[in-house]
């Protein structure tokens, strides 16, 4: 669904108003963890999706669900989309509002994903050292998945590094098995 102007109309709306209130980088890092969220549980995107579900219980439990752990224009928007019957299109607006903010910061939004977490520093030097391979100002977010053993995963735009321990032990098993 790229730029589908239902999206791009969300997405934009809640640029303008994060920007008016200089929330970007928050609500941003929110979006973030909300899609990754919502890619974890299918169930809870099943719930926003489905027409069956009325929306002022939809409306309750996001409320119950994000009430204060996010910032208001991120529930008012999720909020906005579930009661318009739109809750399936939340990954889209997500993935839209984070093209829009980088684009206006001249930005390429990344993620780096490791088996713990990175400290200032690391991630510091990981951010530089990107910038120069890339040519382009990298906001990178971080996530953690001790699956990957140890090493790094790192997507850029649409290129990966794939780094990540388990790799290397899978590409020796295959080895192995030939």
């Amino acid at each position: 669904m790229a730029h589908d102007p239902i999206n791009t109309g969300y997405a934009r709306a809640l640029f303008e108003m994060a920007q008016a209130e200089g929330v970007v980088s928050r609500v941003e890092e929110e979006l973030f963890r909300l899609s990754e969220l919502l890619k974890g549980n299918p169930e809870l995107l099943q719930f926003l999706k489905d027409p069956n579900i009325k929306s002022e219980g939809k409306r309750r439990a996001l409320s119950d669900l994000f009430q204060g752990r996010v910032h208001p224009l991120v529930l008012t928007t999720l909020t906005s989309l579930s009661d318009q019957d739109r809750g399936g299109r939340v990954l889209h607006v997500i993935e839209e509002f984070s093209s829009i903010a980088a684009t206006a910061r001249q930005k390429v939004t990344g993620e780096v994903t490791t088996a713990i977490t990175l400290d200032g520093d690391t991630l510091s030097r990981l951010v530089t050292a990107l910038n120069r391979a890339t040519g382009k100002n990298v906001q990178l977010f971080q996530k953690v998945d001790p699956a990957i053993l140890g090493g790094a995963i790192i997507k850029v735009g649409e290129q990966i590094i794939d780094g990540s321990l388990r790799r290397k032990l899978d590409q020796i098993q295959a080895k192995l098995v030939q």
